[in-house]
């Protein structure tokens, strides 16, 4: 680790120089574009910024709609179970529907480096060069776990990330950008309602084509919110054609940025940060910045050289139907659900999408093709339908639950409770997996032995295909997961949470059998990342 100040010439790194001289014509994508100018913004023309609420000249306000009940008349304790269609669960659930709660803050780990070392350096502070060489000391020192987790946590992001930013002509370092967001976790949420690693409030993430609704978050998704990042941020550079501007006001707002580029007749960020007009945190944005990838790009000299990055994401990608049940989608192809919510962390809910006719999954790799050959077993036994059902005398949300092979969880959720006690003229929206074409019909009346019926068919596939699922058709096809001899065999790649005995009994192995194969030792730690060989049967 390094200590002291630090020098203009460690921080001489290639994206300073860019942020402070990069052309307009280097990074539109199209050198004879003419970039927007400003009274094309104070038309109202500008998108939202993804930090605060979006002016009125930029979008509109929508008053949300009046759910309407679905059924008028009071509920009879004998009425049968019927099946909802989409727009009656829309309407039944937007009565349940509550603020989002935050998931993983990232309140005080930035904003508080401000204060992390002492004011003697005030005045150096004032400038541009003070306020990186703070953060780097701030980076080194209180801040280091935290900084050094997120550097472990862009081996995942990084690549995926890049590739997205060149395709819109845009220089890779900008995704220290979602370093200083997020830490690049997909689960963050501020205290300001911004979600996922480039921190879109909901305004610009929809503007920039992101869906947000109660079945989706996709500020959350970490490839679809990096394009809408990248999509802003073009636009943001074409207005100021100055990557300290753009940056600025990626955090504060464009009208913000211009308002003071007028206050001081100067378009130069070191000028502006001079001045009391902007807020301190926006100040300190593109210091952050450079100071965070003065350190990724040379971590060793920093004090950072045990930094162990994670893998960079590999991943299937299959078309499923909306509604798709995950965990019984994990059962046909031999998936954990949590894999599953872990691969996909813009699905908030048990469940695809049920409004959309389809929908993009993302698998691990290898499971695409499985996935591809059972997409009938997928249609038939992890579609999710609907029912309304009125609580009967003695029912419990446990009792329930069982009845229908859920969980008290996802009844609570789906139905907006915050505790599981249940009134007796209660109504409940059920997902129920496994029910044919001819049942799952909007208004059908559908009985318990119907639900069973469909469990058990469910069942009894998933039991005779746990092993046989991940198996190869016919004998003796070499391709090129066949192990010497012919056998066939998988690859599983480590995430947080997996253990032998958990990974054996998705694939019907043994432990003993997965420890052999890949030479692992009694008792060793199986470190998230890394791929497993699963051999299979023959």
């Amino acid at each position: 680790m390094t200590g002291g100040k630090t020098s203009l010439g460690v921080l001489g790194v290639t994206f300073f120089t860019l942020l402070i001289t990069f052309p307009a014509s280097g990074i539109t994508g199209d050198p004879t574009a003419p970039p927007i100018s400003p009274p094309a913004i104070q038309q109202g023309s500008v998108p939202g910024t993804p930090h605060s609420p979006v002016l009125p000249q930029a979008i509109p306000p929508v008053t949300p709609p009046v759910p309407t009940p679905v059924i008028a008349a009071p509920p009879n304790e004998k009425e049968p179970d019927r099946v909802l269609s989409h727009s009656e669960v829309d309407r039944e659930l937007s009565k349940n529907r509550e603020a989002e709660k935050m998931i993983e803050p990232q309140s005080d780990f930035f904003v508080s480096a401000q204060g992390g070392s002492e004011r003697r350096d005030a005045d150096l502070y004032a400038g541009l060069m003070g306020r990186i060489d703070k953060f780097i000391r701030y980076f080194q020192t209180t801040g280091k776990n935290r900084f050094e987790l997120y550097l472990e946590r862009s081996g995942k992001y990084a690549n995926m990330m890049r590739g997205i930013l060149a395709r819109y002509g845009l220089p890779g370092d900008l995704i220290y950008l979602a370093l200083i967001e997020s830490g690049f976790s997909p689960k963050a949420y501020s205290v300001a309602s911004a979600a996922g690693p480039w921190q879109f409030i909901a305004g610009t993430g929809k503007r920039y084509g992101l869906r947000i609704d109660w079945w989706t978050d996709e500020r959350r998704d970490y490839e679809k919110s990096t394009h809408a990042a990248a999509s802003y941020l073009k636009d943001l550079y074409d207005m100021f054609e100055s990557w300290p501007l753009a940056a600025a006001a990626y955090n504060a707002g464009e009208w913000k940025i211009i308002r003071a580029v007028d206050r001081y007749n100067s378009g130069d960020f070191v000028e502006l940060i001079r001045h009391r007009y902007l807020k301190q945190e926006t100040k300190d944005y593109v210091p952050k910045m450079i100071a965070a990838l003065t350190i990724a790009k040379e971590p060793e000299k920093f004090g950072f050289a045990d930094v162990k990055y994670e893998a960079p994401l590999e991943f299937d990608k299959v078309t499923v139907p909306g509604g798709t049940e995950l965990m019984a989608l994990g059962r046909v192809i031999g998936v954990p659900y949590e894999s599953l919510r872990e691969w996909n962390p813009e699905l908030r809910r048990f469940c695809t999408p049920p409004n959309q006719e389809a929908y993009e999954l993302r698998l691990p790799k290898g499971y695409g093709r499985i996935a591809g050959e059972r997409m009938e077993e997928i249609r038939s036994e992890a579609k999710v339908t609907f029912l309304l059902h009125t609580v009967k005398k003695g029912e419990t949300l446990s009792s329930i639950a069982d009845r229908y092979h859920t969980s008290p969880p996802v009844l609570q959720e789906l139905n907006g409770m915050k505790k599981p006690a249940l009134s007796r003229t209660a109504r409940l929206v059920i997902p129920v997996a496994g029910l044919s074409a001819e049942e799952a019909v909007s208004g059908k009346e559908i009985s318990a032995e119907q639900v069973e019926a469909a469990f058990k068919r469910f069942d009894v596939v998933a039991k005779g295909t746990r092993k046989a699922k991940v198996r190869k058709k016919g004998a003796g096809a070499a391709n090129n997961s066949a192990a010497p001899g012919g056998k066939r065999e998988l690859r599983h790649v480590i995430r947080k949470g997996d253990s032998l005995s958990k990974i054996a009994l998705v694939y019907g192995v043994t432990p003993q059998v997965l420890s052999a194969r890949n030479h692992l030792k009694q008792g060793q730690v199986l470190s998230p990342g890394r791929v497993l060989i699963i051999p299979l049967e023959s």
